[in-house]
């Protein structure tokens, strides 16, 4: 996928299950994310359009989902951030990956590895939740200073302030 200077999107490649069929009239887009099979779209209004591939859900987005700031797409789930730092998730649920940690708040950032999520607080810490067979939300004793978060399949890369980088899971 790529998103174009004028907000639109392309997509090519396999498809699947229509992940790279972009919506017709798809336009104001500010952000992008791909799943296995399923592609999302952050417009600039803050709403998000999901399509492909939807066994757990994951192309249908909620109806009151507004006022989002970022998305981040995994395996076969979807996460949001709202901008007063709260999360949206759904999708595919088996280990908890769209099961977003009661009271977690303050989130800056966000991250989807293939089966679990991750979220960076405005305190420079972060949370991970999801399926833990390779270590992915297994965050490091004392981590902090963190300013960015990126998920892999099944491991997490944490970027801090004096730019250093920690990574861990496989």
């Amino acid at each position: 996928m790529a998103l174009r200077n004028d907000g639109t999107v392309v997509a090519w490649g396999s498809n699947v299950d229509g992940e790279t069929t972009v919506p017709t009239g798809l336009s104001e887009v500010n952000k992008i994310a791909a799943g296995f099979f399923h592609t999302l779209a952050l417009k600039t209004d803050g709403t998000v359009v999901a399509w492909g591939d939807n066994q757990f859900g994951q192309a249908v987005t909620p109806a009151d989902l507004v006022g989002i700031s970022s998305i981040a797409a995994g395996g076969y789930h979807i996460v949001a951030l709202k901008n007063d730092g709260k999360l949206v998730a759904w999708g595919e649920n088996t280990y908890g990956e769209t099961t977003v940690p009661a009271g977690l708040t303050g989130v800056i950032a966000i991250a989807a590895g293939r089966l679990y999520t991750v979220a960076l607080k405005n305190d420079g810490t972060v949370v991970a939740w999801g399926d833990n067979t390779y270590d992915a939300t297994t965050v490091p004793p004392g981590l902090s200073g963190v300013t960015a978060v990126a998920a892999g399949g099944d491991h997490t890369v944490a970027l801090k302030t004096d730019g250093t980088v920690v990574a861990w899971g496989a």
